[in-house]
């Protein structure tokens, strides 16, 4: 797929602007036409007796302002179309990800996801910005060669030839220099993941010299090396290159000269040829230029159309839509899901499993770490899509056009929480919401912490205990039918651990909340109403004491 593809191809962003970028084009290329007539009227000027002064000043500013007018409103448009195409491919690509299946963006990782949304599609929006004025660039070079072929189709033939050797080289440096620029990329992908490493691991990193040596020494060091090392390659032809076809430029004007008297010429066509050719050479560079940007966007636009593919998504496109009501209860019947296999190790595999989650329970969820309980509660809440088996609620299947609307019945803190800072909308008055988590804040001990204001915490910065205790509150702020703990007090201490299965759980069954819990708790059992085991991606029910 070729790169403007690309670019047209999943939000046809392009033919969304082709009004402006067809004015954009129409109006360089009307003042590639006043640079040419402007040209053609100064080597007539020096080589003609001079006619009227009037007439030759207003012809030189009639020409020099069409020829202003003409690239000021390209540039202006291109700016203006250029950034709005940026603002869309940002927009898109964020639809993209929050659209995307929970699976596949697990699957695609993080450090390869950020470099997209930060350096990949900062090189699309240059090219974006730069392609316009690249255009109007060409025109002024075609502009040219029409003209010189005006004066002398010989000499033009000599000019094209010189041009295309020069194209040559540019593409033989450009094939050479994107097979680095993609070895470059496949290594910015490593080196974030050796950037996160520095602050994820930064306590194991000061606590161990040898694993500092192995991150900076063995990752960091050598991914930069092996980045540098394709960059400096790559630029290296682009310069070779680039400096040949220079050189070939200044030896095509003493050829000029040299045919024009072998041929014997009139003064005023050699020198009508010269005049073009120094004019035209800063247009041909900026067209020259351009080609190692492209081949660098060329890449970029590769992996920001990978993301776009790889999180293609049957589910609705439409975010809307009431969530449905819970009458009766929730049931996975005969579900399976299989994770990719990793080199040499057996896949995981989870079920085919029965669950029935009735409405206003607690229901408990035991087993060992990786016996599937945190893939469990995915499938379960709509957040993975069962590869076998079926999805009911209240005994009628959600299916992918209501898998979204299905997922807002739950209210989750799971293991791997993301901690927002702000409160989730709901329908209670801003007020309200804001006195509700106040007190939510005073009941599970974080008002001396922290406090609400228009819908916003004041901070985030807590121990982990107390991140799970305000992850709760945004839960309850939601209040959904269902609420989710996955492992929720296992960072409590003994009197926080107590009040949430003593009191919380109970609290909120009373007010209408079904409740699914992940505990190894066992001496809390009792608060359940029924107690699963998983075990090796199995469920079986044991008694509550």
């Amino acid at each position: 797929m070729t790169s403007l593809s690309m670019l047209l191809g999943p939000a046809g962003l392009l033919r969304r602007h082709a009004l402006a970028l067809t004015l954009a084009g129409l109006a360089g290329v009307a003042a590639s036409a006043a640079t040419v007539a402007l040209l053609a009227r100064i080597n007539a000027a020096l080589h003609r007796p001079a006619g009227p002064l009037t007439e030759m000043v207003l012809a030189f500013t009639g020409l020099g302002l069409a020829m202003l007018a003409g690239r000021a409103t390209a540039s202006a448009l291109s700016n203006r179309t250029g950034q709005a195409i940026i603002q869309e491919l940002r927009l898109m690509l964020a639809q993209r990800i929050l659209a995307a299946p929970l699976d596949a963006l697990e699957r695609y990782r993080t450090h390869r996801l950020v470099p997209v949304l930060t350096q990949d599609v900062g090189m699309v929006s240059g090219l974006c910005l730069s392609l316009p004025m690249t255009v109007v660039a060409a025109s002024v070079v075609v502009g040219c060669v029409l003209w010189l072929a005006w004066l002398s189709w010989q000499l033009a033939v000599l000019v094209l030839s010189a041009l295309a050797l020069s194209l040559a080289l540019q593409r033989w440096a450009q094939e050479r220099a994107i097979v680095r620029f993609e070895a470059a990329r496949s290594d910015e992908d490593a080196l974030h993941k050796a950037w996160r490493t520095l602050g994820d691991g930064a306590k194991e990193l000061r606590l161990s010299r040898s694993r500092r040596r192995q991150l900076l020494d063995g990752r960091i060091a050598r991914h930069a090396a092996d980045i540098a090392r394709a960059q400096v390659q790559a630029g290296d032809l682009y310069a070779l290159s680039f400096e040949a076809s220079a050189a070939l430029y200044f030896l095509l004007v003493a050829l000029v000269f040299a045919a024009a008297r072998l041929w014997q010429l009139p003064s005023e066509v050699a020198g009508g040829f010269v005049l073009a050719l120094l004019y035209m050479k800063g247009s041909l560079d900026q067209v020259l230029g351009f080609l190692p940007f492209y081949a660098r966007a060329r890449v970029a636009l590769g992996r920001v159309d990978e993301l776009g593919s790889s999180f293609s998504n049957p589910e609705s496109s439409s975010a809307e839509g009431t969530p449905p009501p819970l009458m009766h209860g929730i049931a996975l019947q005969g579900v399976r899901y299989a994770y990719e296999a990793a080199d040499g190790v057996a896949p995981f595999t989870l079920g085919p499993l029965d669950l029935q989650l009735r409405r206003g329970e607690i229901l408990f969820i035991a087993g060992d770490n990786g016996a599937g309980k945190t893939t469990l509660l995915k499938l379960l809440t709509g957040l993975y899509r069962p590869q076998q088996g079926e999805l009911l609620l209240d005994g009628r299947q959600v299916d992918d056009a209501g898998r979204d609307a299905y997922r807002q019945l739950f209210s989750p803190v799971l293991s791997d929480f993301h901690l927002f800072e702000e409160l989730p909308d709901t329908d209670a008055p801003p007020a309200e919401r804001d006195a509700a988590a106040q007190a939510a804040l005073e009941r599970l001990g974080l008002a001396h912490k922290l406090s609400v204001r228009a819908g916003r915490l004041s901070s985030t910065d807590l121990s982990t205990g107390q991140r799970k205790r305000l992850a709760m509150v945004h839960a309850w702020a939601e209040a959904r039918p269902v609420m989710v703990f996955d492992e929720w007090a296992a960072d409590q201490d003994p009197a926080f651990r107590t009040r949430f299965y003593r009191e919380f759980l109970p609290a909120l069954r009373e007010h209408g909340h079904t409740l699914v819990v992940i505990s190894h708790d066992e001496r809390y059992f009792d608060v359940a109403d029924r107690v699963l085991v998983m075990d090796g991606g199995r469920l079986q029910e044991t008694a509550v004491n």
